[in-house]
């Protein structure tokens, strides 16, 4: 995903941490695993696990996601 991209994925997820769910449900399936893992919420994404979500996500997205929400 492209910058601009991310931090657009990285507002909801901050939204999500703060009880507003309004953009989830127009996300693309990849686009709501990286924020249900970004919000620690994967409930947002059910029939996946973290294992399955990481998988989904290609390497540089996951190393923007740790890099971005680690101290989170």
């Amino acid at each position: 995903m492209q910058k601009s991209q991310l931090d657009y994925l990285d507002k909801i997820a901050s939204d999500v941490k703060n009880g507003i769910e309004d953009g989830v449900g127009v996300l693309s399936t990849g686009e709501g695993l990286y924020v249900a893992l970004a919000a620690n919420r994967m409930d947002l994404v059910p029939g996946y696990n973290i294992a399955q979500a990481l998988n989904r996500l290609d390497d540089g997205d996951i190393e923007e996601l740790i890099k971005r929400w680690k101290y989170a």
